[in-house]
């Protein structure tokens, strides 16, 4: 069977078990073949597999199906300008923590020699898009999960950046430092339980709980806790980023106000929820 006719079957096979079928199903096939992206599966539809090729497409499949997410199928996901791997239990990368980077671009001049805390570093996304853009720039990334720290090493030895960042495995809630920073940035577990209950099977059974509800009533338990111990590790002028949930800006910008900071950037959805917020300080 060739390129176009497993093409064409498998949008079959998929199209009542996701919304993105056609995509998946590209992405899936090119990962097999090893193809460059999927604009070569058109370019070689005559293209026979073989039999490994075959069972081995054919089990993901079965996988998406079970709703598992693409990139816990192939252990990857795009992000930024790197190829990650998300082969641990880590939350799969999101666009809007994209957007979170380049609100941090604009703000801060590349040339910066740039000092930042990631908390919560997950799959090692923030960190290392923030070490490759601020090419002087030295970090420290702590998490909770064994299988965090494990995964952000991965990427980081993978794209040559351990020289340049401090990898902690450290609880939020009993961590504590005396170093100053010019960033602090964490995109962290924001879910109320309710939020939680209502998410996507798919999410709620490949990615990791803890790394997705922040408390059972609010979900601002971990926001509390950075602004108020961490806002003096933070230089005059320096910077909390924070990717936050729906509903939450108003009570954390009260929160950021009474600690010295003002909220000079904020990325909103197309449902006017506010998803991700920069924040100065503007005084110690």
């Amino acid at each position: 069977m060739n390129i176009g006719q497993v093409l064409k079957n498998s949008y079959n096979l998929l199209s009542s078990a996701s919304q993105t079928y056609k995509l998946d199903i590209e992405i899936l096939l090119a990962h097999v073949l090893k193809k460059k992206n999927r604009l070569d599966l058109f370019l070689n539809t005559e293209e026979e597999l073989n039999n490994e090729e075959r069972g081995k497409f054919e089990d993901f499949i079965n996988q998406r199906i079970s709703k598992k997410p693409i990139s816990k199928i192939i252990n990857q996901k795009s992000f930024w300008n790197f190829d990650l791997d998300v082969s641990k239990k880590v939350l799969i990368p999101r666009p809007e923590t994209e957007v979170l980077i380049e609100m941090v671009t604009k703000e801060i001049n590349k040339k910066k020699k740039l000092k930042f805390l990631d908390i919560g570093c997950g799959s090692g996304c923030i960190s290392i898009s923030l070490l490759e853009h601020y090419k002087k720039s030295v970090g420290t990334g702590i998490d909770i999960s064994k299988d965090a720290i494990l995964n952000t090493k991965t990427n980081l030895n993978n794209y040559n950046f351990t020289n340049r960042i401090k990898l902690l495995r450290e609880n939020i809630f009993t961590y504590k430092t005396d170093k100053k920073f010019d960033l602090i940035i964490s995109n962290p577990p924001y879910l109320k339980l309710s939020d939680y209950i209502n998410l996507d099977p798919g999410i709620k059974k490949y990615e990791p709980k803890e790394a997705l509800i922040g408390d059972n009533k609010e979900g601002l338990r971990f926001y509390k806790e950075i602004i108020k111990k961490f806002k003096n590790n933070i230089k005059l002028n320096g910077y909390f980023a924070f990717e936050i949930g729906d509903n939450q800006f108003m009570q954390i910008n009260k929160l950021l106000i009474l600690n010295g900071f003002i909220v000079v950037s904020k990325y909103k959805l197309i449902n006017n929820q506010i998803r991700c917020l920069l924040a100065k300080k503007v005084k110690n």
